[in-house]
Protein backbone atom coordinates (compact mmCIF):
# COMPACT_ATOMS: atom_id res chain seq x y z
CA UNK A 1 0.00 0.00 0.00
CA UNK A 2 1.47 3.28 -1.09
CA UNK A 3 1.41 6.46 0.97
CA UNK A 4 -1.44 8.09 -0.93
CA UNK A 5 -3.68 5.06 -0.42
CA UNK A 6 -2.97 4.99 3.36
CA UNK A 7 -3.70 8.71 3.62
CA UNK A 8 -7.00 8.28 1.83
CA UNK A 9 -8.09 5.46 4.14
CA UNK A 10 -7.17 7.53 7.20
CA UNK A 11 -8.86 10.74 6.15
CA UNK A 12 -11.99 9.45 4.38
CA UNK A 13 -15.07 9.92 6.63
CA UNK A 14 -12.88 11.41 9.36
CA UNK A 15 -15.86 12.98 11.11
CA UNK A 16 -17.69 9.66 11.43
CA UNK A 17 -14.55 7.98 12.67
CA UNK A 18 -14.07 10.61 15.41
CA UNK A 19 -17.71 10.29 16.49
CA UNK A 20 -17.34 6.51 16.72
CA UNK A 21 -14.22 6.90 18.83
CA UNK A 22 -15.97 9.27 21.25
CA UNK A 23 -18.98 6.94 21.54
CA UNK A 24 -16.71 3.99 22.22
CA UNK A 25 -14.94 5.95 24.99
CA UNK A 26 -18.22 6.99 26.59
CA UNK A 27 -19.45 3.41 26.51
CA UNK A 28 -16.25 2.25 28.21
CA UNK A 29 -16.64 4.89 30.89
CA UNK A 30 -20.23 3.82 31.55
CA UNK A 31 -19.33 0.14 31.79
CA UNK A 32 -16.33 0.87 34.03
CA UNK A 33 -18.49 3.07 36.28
CA UNK A 34 -20.98 0.23 36.77
CA UNK A 35 -18.34 -2.06 38.25
CA UNK A 36 -18.78 -2.32 42.04
CA UNK A 37 -16.16 -2.67 44.75
CA UNK A 38 -17.05 -4.68 47.84
CA UNK A 39 -15.14 -4.68 51.13
CA UNK A 40 -15.50 -5.00 54.91
CA UNK A 41 -14.95 -1.88 56.98
CA UNK A 42 -14.82 -1.29 60.77
CA UNK A 43 -17.64 1.05 61.77
CA UNK A 44 -17.63 2.76 65.16
CA UNK A 45 -20.54 2.15 67.55
CA UNK A 46 -22.27 5.29 68.82
CA UNK A 47 -25.14 5.77 71.28
CA UNK A 48 -27.79 8.48 71.24
CA UNK A 49 -30.51 9.48 73.72
CA UNK A 50 -28.80 7.74 76.65
CA UNK A 51 -30.88 8.34 79.83
CA UNK A 52 -28.82 10.59 82.09
CA UNK A 53 -29.35 8.32 85.12
CA UNK A 54 -27.97 5.19 83.38
CA UNK A 55 -24.48 4.00 82.49
CA UNK A 56 -23.13 1.10 80.42
CA UNK A 57 -20.98 -1.03 82.73
CA UNK A 58 -19.87 -3.97 80.58
CA UNK A 59 -17.27 -4.22 77.83
CA UNK A 60 -19.01 -3.96 74.48
CA UNK A 61 -17.52 -3.85 70.95
CA UNK A 62 -16.45 -0.30 70.10
CA UNK A 63 -16.84 -1.05 66.39
CA UNK A 64 -18.51 -3.63 64.14
CA UNK A 65 -17.50 -4.97 60.75
CA UNK A 66 -19.87 -3.90 57.96
CA UNK A 67 -19.70 -5.18 54.37
CA UNK A 68 -20.33 -2.39 51.86
CA UNK A 69 -20.32 -2.15 48.10
CA UNK A 70 -19.93 0.93 45.96
CA UNK A 71 -19.36 1.81 42.31
CA UNK A 72 -15.68 1.99 41.54
CA UNK A 73 -16.19 5.59 40.46
CA UNK A 74 -17.56 6.64 43.87
CA UNK A 75 -15.04 7.81 46.42
CA UNK A 76 -15.91 7.88 50.15
CA UNK A 77 -14.37 8.41 53.56
CA UNK A 78 -15.17 5.19 55.40
CA UNK A 79 -14.51 6.86 58.75
CA UNK A 80 -17.76 8.82 58.43
CA UNK A 81 -19.85 5.66 58.76
CA UNK A 82 -21.33 4.97 62.22
CA UNK A 83 -23.46 2.26 63.81
CA UNK A 84 -25.92 4.38 65.78
CA UNK A 85 -27.94 2.84 68.65
CA UNK A 86 -30.90 4.68 70.17
CA UNK A 87 -31.12 4.08 73.95
CA UNK A 88 -34.09 6.36 74.68
CA UNK A 89 -36.13 3.38 75.96
CA UNK A 90 -33.30 1.74 77.95
CA UNK A 91 -33.90 0.44 81.47
CA UNK A 92 -31.48 -0.91 84.14
CA UNK A 93 -30.44 -4.48 83.44
CA UNK A 94 -29.30 -6.48 80.41
CA UNK A 95 -30.22 -5.15 76.98
CA UNK A 96 -29.60 -6.98 73.69
CA UNK A 97 -29.60 -4.54 70.76
CA UNK A 98 -30.16 -5.95 67.24
CA UNK A 99 -28.18 -4.24 64.48
CA UNK A 100 -29.68 -3.78 61.03
CA UNK A 101 -28.83 -1.76 57.96
CA UNK A 102 -31.00 1.05 59.39
CA UNK A 103 -28.49 1.51 62.23
CA UNK A 104 -25.70 2.42 59.81
CA UNK A 105 -25.68 6.18 59.31
CA UNK A 106 -23.90 8.61 56.98
CA UNK A 107 -24.03 6.21 54.02
CA UNK A 108 -23.21 8.13 50.79
CA UNK A 109 -25.43 7.89 47.72
CA UNK A 110 -24.60 4.84 45.63
CA UNK A 111 -23.13 2.90 48.56
CA UNK A 112 -25.01 -0.18 49.72
CA UNK A 113 -24.83 -2.11 53.00
CA UNK A 114 -24.43 -5.76 52.05
CA UNK A 115 -24.18 -7.20 55.56
CA UNK A 116 -23.20 -6.74 59.22
CA UNK A 117 -20.95 -9.37 60.74
CA UNK A 118 -22.11 -8.79 64.32
CA UNK A 119 -25.87 -8.57 64.42
CA UNK A 120 -26.35 -8.12 68.18
CA UNK A 121 -24.68 -6.07 70.91
CA UNK A 122 -25.19 -6.97 74.57
CA UNK A 123 -25.24 -4.08 77.05
CA UNK A 124 -25.37 -4.08 80.84
CA UNK A 125 -26.99 -0.90 82.14
CA UNK A 126 -26.88 0.34 85.73
CA UNK A 127 -28.17 3.38 87.53
CA UNK A 128 -25.71 6.16 88.29
CA UNK A 129 -25.41 7.36 91.86
CA UNK A 130 -23.16 9.60 93.93
CA UNK A 131 -21.10 8.86 97.01
CA UNK A 132 -19.00 11.07 99.30
CA UNK A 133 -15.59 9.55 100.04
CA UNK A 134 -12.56 10.63 102.06
CA UNK A 135 -9.46 11.95 100.27
CA UNK A 136 -6.27 10.07 101.20
CA UNK A 137 -3.20 11.98 99.97
CA UNK A 138 -0.20 9.89 98.90
CA UNK A 139 3.35 10.84 99.84
CA UNK A 140 6.69 9.62 98.53
CA UNK A 141 10.17 9.87 100.03
CA UNK A 142 11.35 10.43 103.62
CA UNK A 143 11.70 13.67 105.60
CA UNK A 144 15.12 14.87 106.71
CA UNK A 145 16.96 12.78 109.29
CA UNK A 146 15.49 13.25 112.74
CA UNK A 147 12.09 14.34 111.42
CA UNK A 148 8.83 12.51 110.71
CA UNK A 149 5.43 13.09 109.19
CA UNK A 150 2.87 13.78 111.87
CA UNK A 151 -0.16 14.30 109.65
CA UNK A 152 -1.17 14.63 106.01
CA UNK A 153 -4.49 16.30 105.25
CA UNK A 154 -6.25 17.63 102.20
CA UNK A 155 -8.60 20.49 101.48
CA UNK A 156 -11.29 19.56 100.71
CA UNK A 157 -11.09 16.44 102.84
CA UNK A 158 -13.95 14.72 100.99
CA UNK A 159 -15.09 14.58 97.37
CA UNK A 160 -18.18 13.40 95.53
CA UNK A 161 -17.60 10.34 93.34
CA UNK A 162 -20.05 9.50 90.54
CA UNK A 163 -20.50 6.12 88.88
CA UNK A 164 -22.55 2.97 88.60
CA UNK A 165 -23.94 1.37 91.74
CA UNK A 166 -21.82 -1.79 91.55
CA UNK A 167 -18.55 0.12 91.13
CA UNK A 168 -19.27 2.61 93.89
CA UNK A 169 -19.99 -0.11 96.47
CA UNK A 170 -16.31 -0.92 96.97
CA UNK A 171 -15.00 2.67 96.86
CA UNK A 172 -14.30 4.29 100.24
CA UNK A 173 -11.46 6.71 99.47
CA UNK A 174 -10.01 8.82 96.67
CA UNK A 175 -6.23 8.95 96.25
CA UNK A 176 -3.97 11.68 94.91
CA UNK A 177 -0.84 11.96 92.88
CA UNK A 178 2.29 11.59 95.02
CA UNK A 179 3.53 14.50 97.11
CA UNK A 180 7.32 14.38 97.57
CA UNK A 181 8.48 14.89 101.19
CA UNK A 182 12.12 13.97 100.59
CA UNK A 183 14.52 15.91 102.84
CA UNK A 184 11.80 18.08 104.35
CA UNK A 185 12.18 19.34 107.91
CA UNK A 186 9.29 21.81 107.96
CA UNK A 187 5.57 21.57 107.32
CA UNK A 188 4.39 22.68 103.91
CA UNK A 189 1.32 22.85 101.66
CA UNK A 190 1.28 21.74 98.04
CA UNK A 191 -1.49 23.19 95.91
CA UNK A 192 -3.34 21.63 92.99
CA UNK A 193 -2.56 18.03 93.74
CA UNK A 194 -4.58 16.03 91.26
CA UNK A 195 -7.00 13.37 92.43
CA UNK A 196 -6.74 9.79 91.28
CA UNK A 197 -9.34 7.00 91.18
CA UNK A 198 -8.19 3.45 90.49
CA UNK A 199 -11.34 2.71 88.48
CA UNK A 200 -11.30 4.80 85.28
CA UNK A 201 -15.07 4.42 84.91
CA UNK A 202 -15.65 6.46 88.06
CA UNK A 203 -15.36 10.23 88.06
CA UNK A 204 -15.08 12.97 90.67
CA UNK A 205 -17.69 15.68 90.44
CA UNK A 206 -16.92 19.42 90.45
CA UNK A 207 -13.24 19.19 91.47
CA UNK A 208 -10.08 17.76 89.91
CA UNK A 209 -7.45 18.69 92.49
CA UNK A 210 -6.98 19.41 96.20
CA UNK A 211 -4.51 21.24 98.44
CA UNK A 212 -2.37 18.87 100.53
CA UNK A 213 -0.86 20.00 103.84
CA UNK A 214 2.00 17.88 105.20
CA UNK A 215 2.74 18.42 108.91
CA UNK A 216 6.37 17.53 109.68
CA UNK A 217 7.79 17.43 113.19
CA UNK A 218 10.84 16.27 115.06
CA UNK A 219 10.91 12.55 115.78
CA UNK A 220 9.43 11.67 119.16
CA UNK A 221 10.07 9.09 121.84
CA UNK A 222 7.35 7.42 123.92
CA UNK A 223 7.08 7.69 127.71
CA UNK A 224 4.93 5.23 129.66
CA UNK A 225 3.13 6.50 132.76
CA UNK A 226 0.77 4.99 135.31
CA UNK A 227 -1.58 7.70 136.56
CA UNK A 228 -4.55 7.95 138.93
CA UNK A 229 -8.10 8.34 137.64
CA UNK A 230 -10.20 11.20 139.02
CA UNK A 231 -13.88 12.11 138.77
CA UNK A 232 -14.55 15.68 137.64
CA UNK A 233 -15.82 18.11 138.66
CA UNK A 234 -14.13 17.78 142.01
CA UNK A 235 -17.37 17.96 143.97
CA UNK A 236 -18.94 15.13 141.96
CA UNK A 237 -19.81 12.02 143.96
CA UNK A 238 -18.71 8.87 142.20
CA UNK A 239 -16.32 5.95 142.37
CA UNK A 240 -14.33 4.69 139.39
CA UNK A 241 -13.14 1.21 138.60
CA UNK A 242 -10.28 0.70 137.92
CA UNK A 243 -8.59 3.56 139.76
CA UNK A 244 -5.47 3.81 137.63
CA UNK A 245 -4.73 4.02 133.92
CA UNK A 246 -1.71 3.34 131.73
CA UNK A 247 -0.91 6.34 129.56
CA UNK A 248 1.65 6.63 126.78
CA UNK A 249 2.76 10.15 125.94
CA UNK A 250 5.44 11.21 123.50
CA UNK A 251 8.02 14.02 123.56
CA UNK A 252 10.56 15.23 120.97
CA UNK A 253 13.75 13.17 121.02
CA UNK A 254 15.67 16.36 121.75
CA UNK A 255 13.71 17.03 124.94
CA UNK A 256 16.38 16.96 127.65
CA UNK A 257 14.40 16.03 130.73
CA UNK A 258 12.50 13.02 131.91
CA UNK A 259 8.77 13.20 132.43
CA UNK A 260 7.60 12.70 135.97
CA UNK A 261 4.29 11.00 136.49
CA UNK A 262 3.46 13.58 139.13
CA UNK A 263 0.94 16.07 137.86
CA UNK A 264 -0.46 13.75 135.16
CA UNK A 265 -3.81 12.12 135.78
CA UNK A 266 -6.70 10.59 133.90
CA UNK A 267 -10.24 11.78 134.46
CA UNK A 268 -13.91 11.20 133.70
CA UNK A 269 -16.43 14.03 133.43
CA UNK A 270 -19.55 13.35 135.47
CA UNK A 271 -22.24 15.58 134.07
CA UNK A 272 -25.49 15.66 136.00
CA UNK A 273 -24.66 13.08 138.68
CA UNK A 274 -25.56 9.40 138.90
CA UNK A 275 -29.03 7.87 139.10
CA UNK A 276 -28.01 4.82 141.11
CA UNK A 277 -26.61 2.56 138.41
CA UNK A 278 -23.05 2.23 137.18
CA UNK A 279 -22.25 3.93 133.87
CA UNK A 280 -19.26 3.64 131.53
CA UNK A 281 -17.48 6.87 130.70
CA UNK A 282 -14.46 7.62 128.46
CA UNK A 283 -11.16 8.76 129.93
CA UNK A 284 -9.32 11.97 129.24
CA UNK A 285 -5.77 12.85 130.28
CA UNK A 286 -4.65 16.00 132.10
CA UNK A 287 -1.17 17.25 131.10
CA UNK A 288 0.62 19.56 133.56
CA UNK A 289 1.25 23.05 132.25
CA UNK A 290 5.06 22.63 132.15
CA UNK A 291 4.72 19.74 129.70
CA UNK A 292 1.91 20.99 127.47
CA UNK A 293 4.25 22.34 124.80
CA UNK A 294 6.16 19.08 124.42
CA UNK A 295 3.98 16.17 125.59
CA UNK A 296 1.30 14.53 123.49
CA UNK A 297 -1.01 11.71 124.53
CA UNK A 298 -0.61 8.73 122.23
CA UNK A 299 -2.77 6.14 124.01
CA UNK A 300 -4.65 5.38 127.22
CA UNK A 301 -5.70 2.06 128.68
CA UNK A 302 -8.44 1.41 129.52
CA UNK A 303 -10.29 3.70 127.17
CA UNK A 304 -13.28 3.94 129.52
CA UNK A 305 -14.07 3.11 133.13
CA UNK A 306 -17.11 2.23 135.21
CA UNK A 307 -18.44 4.95 137.52
CA UNK A 308 -20.76 4.10 140.41
CA UNK A 309 -22.43 6.30 143.06
CA UNK A 310 -20.24 6.90 146.06
CA UNK A 311 -17.99 9.30 147.88
CA UNK A 312 -15.75 11.80 146.13
CA UNK A 313 -12.78 10.30 144.28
Amino acid sequence: MNLSTFRRLLLDNLTLKLISLVLAFLLWVQIAGQQRVQRSVAVSVEFINMPHELEITNDYPRDVNVVISRPSSVRMDERQLAAVIDLSSAEPGTMVVPLTERNIRNVPSGVQIEGIEQRRIRLQLERIRRKTVRVVPETVGRPAEGFQIREVRSSPSEVLVVGSESRLDSVTTAGTESVDVSGRSRSFTQRQVYLDLEDPRLRIENVSSVHVAVIIEEERRPVELRVPIRVLPQDAAGRVSPRQADVVVSVPVSHPGELSGGGFYAYVLLDGGLTGEAIALPLGVFIPEEYREVARVESIQPGEVSVTPGGRR
